[in-house]
């Protein structure tokens, strides 16, 4: 049984496929090269003990204040 989904046409011109599949595989290479390179761990620790710092020094700010 054929999917209506496939049969839809998308009426693209050539400039229009060209466009997309530049952009397509741009985003595949870009993908690759941030998972191969990306210190995706080193990020979320930083992330994390800024975070510690901010609310530490928001404490210390309360405390004070009190």
């Amino acid at each position: 049984m054929p999917s209506p989904l496939f049969a839809v046409p998308l009426n693209m011109g050539t400039g229009t496929w060209i466009v997309t599949i530049v952009a397509g595989l741009s985003f595949i290479v870009m993908f690759g090269i941030a998972s191969a390179f990306g210190d995706f761990q080193g990020l979320i620790n930083t992330t994390l003990e800024n975070d510690s710092n901010a609310r530490d020094s928001m404490k210390k700010n309360k405390k004070g204040l009190t």
